[in-house]
């Protein structure tokens, strides 16, 4: 069953947090210096009322010099001064008309626009059509009063056009105020939001650093401590008991269970083999008894071979109880048979646990390299936010060199770029401590792999031992076997022993030939119950490695 790695999903959510804040608190540094910096919008507003309050002053769109130039002309009685009057005039309603243009395209339809692109305007075009064709003509004719009658028409459109010119001065140094003084508002504000933020973004760094030293802590011990059961049960000891609250949902908590219910299984498995052992120790002992009885048996029948005529009662009698006996025996050797396949069986399901064991080991590496992969992208995504701690830090630079460029202007610039440059250090530290963090992480698990490896290879070395001691068994279970088959025999020679009893002075050449062959038998007999007591010995040494608790 896949289970998803808890540790990494927090890690990734916390670092996933930690980087959406500092995106925002990005984007917010980006838009609050785009908006005050230089030939930014709130710039460019105050700016573009300047360029209207300079460019009211005389000329070009304040006609007060076109004006003064027009009482000029009216006393003066040189030709040539006249001219250069009259062109200078023509040259001032130029400059006026094509900076008017600019201002029809640049200003709004408002109160500002209509003072400027319409009052204003109006009047001086009327002043310079006054001049152009009645004022000037007259005074070329020399018609002084007529010049004059205009004259006092073009101080009336002067004056509406100067109310009206005063108009544009007044809102625009408003307006220019104001601009001022929502960028220091906007400033301000967002230098508040940017602390705040900073102050989040601190927490949260605060919060990952302790959150990933004690999972790392927490991981650290467990895997020390499944580290230290995999040695003792690796060494034999399997009373070794994982405490209940070292077992949790997580991978290593999981681990420590199967290491748990892995012992356990162990231990039961050596347990019962012991038993076994035991019991079959106990019947090779009842076998070489039995042997040496029968060896005793068979020996006194070849010393009273000469006397069997005369004793043909005691034979028979003696037939009869060696009959009882080897039926005894052989039934002894086929309950041996059957606890030898048992005790096979068990090292059968000695050799799955094991196998199982190994399977959980390499499952449990398999895992420990997939935290270790996870714990590498959480190194990329600390290195992207180091790259954009860098790139703030940057901007804030050029912001300062910027509004150093801006003189007293750009002071309040200058003031934030410092504070984001300084938030921009601080971050990048933090990010520096969160990767050194992660390759401490790594390395621990790095180390949890190269354990768990070497705990694979023990158990793998346990599967070979018991695979060599369940063939032991097999030669075991085809001794005793073999041992069955000849007891069969020998009690089909022991019937025909008593059944010819009557004619034991006929065949006293076949009873001594089945007596040598009884002898034979039982020296075999002798030989297969050393093997078995030798195997069941060579068993108690391998089980003997295991300690199980009581």
């Amino acid at each position: 069953m896949h289970h998803e790695s808890q540790l990494a999903t927090r890690l990734i959510f916390m670092v996933s947090a930690f980087a959406a804040l500092f995106l925002l608190f990005g984007l917010l540094s980006w838009r609050t210096l785009d908006r005050v910096r230089v030939k930014g919008p709130i710039y460019e507003e105050i700016i573009l009322g300047k360029d209207l309050i300079a460019d009211v002053l005389p000329p070009p769109e304040y006609i007060i010099e076109p004006y003064l130039l027009a009482r000029q002309i009216k006393d003066e009685t040189d030709p040539t001064r006249l001219a250069t009057f009259i062109a200078r005039g023509e040259a001032l309603r130029l400059e006026y008309e094509n900076r008017a243009e600019f201002w029809k395209r640049t200003l709004k339809k408002d109160e500002l626009g209509d003072l400027m692109n319409i009052a204003s305007y109006r009047n001086a075009i009327e002043f310079f059509r006054l001049r152009d064709e009645q004022y000037i003509p007259a005074i070329q004719r020399g018609d002084r009063e007529r010049a004059v009658a205009v004259l006092g028409l073009m101080d009336k459109r002067y004056e509406a056009h100067r109310l009206a010119i005063d108009g544009v001065v007044r809102i625009s140094v408003q307006r220019n105020a104001a601009a001022e003084l929502r960028a220091d508002r906007e400033i301000e504000n967002q230098r508040q939001v940017l602390f705040l933020l900073a102050l989040g973004i601190l927490a949260i760094v605060f919060a990952i650093a302790w959150y990933a030293h004690r999972n790392a802590k927490i991981l650290s011990d467990r895997l020390r401590m499944a580290s230290e059961i995999a040695s003792s049960v690796a060494g034999g000891d399997l009373s070794t008991e994982v405490p209940a609250s070292a077992m949790g949902d997580d991978e290593a908590g999981r681990l420590l269970s199967a290491i748990q219910q892995m012992t356990a299984s162990l231990r039961a498995v050596v347990t019962r083999v012991k038993q076994a052992s035991i019991e079959l120790m106990s019947t090779a002992t009842e076998y070489a008894a039995t042997s040496r009885q029968q060896e005793t048996t068979v020996q006194s029948f070849g010393a009273s071979t000469n006397q069997i005529a005369a004793a043909v009662r005691e034979i028979t009698a003696t037939s009869s109880e060696l009959l009882a006996t080897m039926e005894g025996v052989n039934a002894v050797a086929s309950q041996t048979a059957n606890l030898a396949e048992q005790g096979q069986d068990g090292l059968r399901n000695l050799d799955s646990t094991m196998e199982r064991m190994a399977q959980a080991a390499n499952t449990m590496a398999a895992r420990l390299a997939a935290i270790r992969e996870e714990a590498a992208e959480i190194t990329g995504v600390v290195t992207t936010i180091s790259k954009v701690a860098d790139q703030t830090n940057l901007l804030s630079i050029n912001a300062a060199i910027e509004a150093e460029k801006a003189g007293e202007q750009g002071l309040g610039f200058l003031v934030l770029a410092r504070e984001i440059r300084r938030l921009a250090d601080q971050t990048a530290v933090a990010t520096l401590d969160i990767e050194h963090m992660v390759k401490q992480m790594q390395n621990a698990v790095s180390a949890g792999v190269m354990e768990i490896d070497r705990f694979a290879e023990e158990v793998r070395a346990g599967v070979t031992s018991v695979v060599r001691v369940g063939g032991q068994f097999g030669q075991i279970i085809g001794q005793v076997r073999t041992l069955s088959e000849r007891f069969d025999a020998v009690n089909d020679g022991m019937r025909s022993q008593s059944l010819g009893a009557r004619q034991i002075g006929e065949a006293m050449g076949g009873l001594i030939d089945g007596a040598r062959q009884t002898s034979q038998s039982l020296r075999e007999f002798n030989s297969a119950t050393e093997s078995l007591r030798d195997a069941v010995v060579t068993l108690k040494q391998e089980i003997a490695q295991f300690k199980v608790s009581g």
